[in-house]
């Protein structure tokens, strides 16, 4: 059995660790990983993989695979939605509460800060925090054209709790702060440590996995008045505040889970 991680060169190189241990869990199954890089390589080859670990955030490789009914982890559903705010927030509208997405028109009439943040990025960058007419033209000139939201912005700036899921199920959640910026995000600096959700925080993420099923991936959490509000989910997360705070090997757990997954898809076939 084969399987291909797919990955930018800019994300490879910032994850080697979770690559390593991706090729040590599969080594032990005798499952042969090839990394694949998506600017230098054709995904298009002469022989198909197993399966597929789609850490490129590219909806348009995962859906190549699943068309030729090769498995994809995460699956084309969840990379198109995850990676576009936009519809995440209309998926979930009614499911979880989130701060209120502003019109053009809301946010200059809106005498309170708010966010401009990219549709498509991730680990809190671009996004920014804006509070006249300057600030939101330089928001939306960063944009380079991509599209973005306007969102009213959370009380409790400077934390947020990101929630590992492997399979729909909870692994683990971290809290993560900052006293430098709105932004708490680890890879910008933030610190974190290890959070014990609440019951009303669980029942969110069960009704979010309802309807984004994932096999890996995060769920995000700010606070307002003290009470947790979706943010985002991520399909490429990161594992370094896992592995820095506790003994989960989670990286080994998601590759055990994926063999699982392969093993039922096999006997269903």
């Amino acid at each position: 059995m084969t399987g291909r991680v797919i990955n930018y060169r800019e994300d490879l190189n910032k994850n080697k660790r979770f690559i390593h241990f991706i090729k040590e869990g599969f080594a032990e199954h005798n499952i042969d990983i090839k990394v694949v890089v998506l600017e230098e390589e054709d995904i298009d080859g002469t022989v198909m993989p197993d399966f597929v670990i789609n850490r490129s955030r590219n909806r348009h490789v995962a859906a190549f695979f699943e068309q030729k009914n090769i498995r994809v982890f995460n699956s084309y559903k969840v990379t198109d939605i995850a990676n576009d705010k936009e519809k995440t927030y209309c998926l979930l509208k009614g499911t979880v509460p989130f701060m209120p997405l502003l019109k053009e028109e809301e946010a200059e009439k809106t005498k309170e800060p708010y966010i401009i943040k990219s549709c498509s990025g991730h680990g809190g960058s671009p996004g920014f925090l804006v509070g006249n007419s300057y600030q939101k033209n330089v928001a939306i000139k960063a944009m380079k054209g991509s599209k973005f939201i306007m969102q009213k912005w959370c009380s409790d700036i400077g934390k947020d709790v990101r929630v590992y899921v492997i399979g729909n199920k909870i692994i683990q959640a971290m809290e993560r702060t900052s006293t430098e910026s709105f932004k708490s995000n680890y890879s910008l600096g933030g610190s974190s440590r290890p959070y014990v959700l609440n019951e009303k925080e669980i029942e969110m993420v069960h009704r979010i996995l309802k309807k984004m099923p994932l096999d890996y991936g995060g769920i995000d959490f700010i606070y307002h008045d003290g009470q947790a509000v979706f943010n985002e989910i991520e399909d490429v997360v990161g594992a370094r505040m896992i592995y820095e705070n506790t003994d989960i090997h989670i990286v080994k757990m998601f590759v055990e889970y994926i063999v699982e997954e392969l093993e039922k898809d096999r006997k269903v076939l």
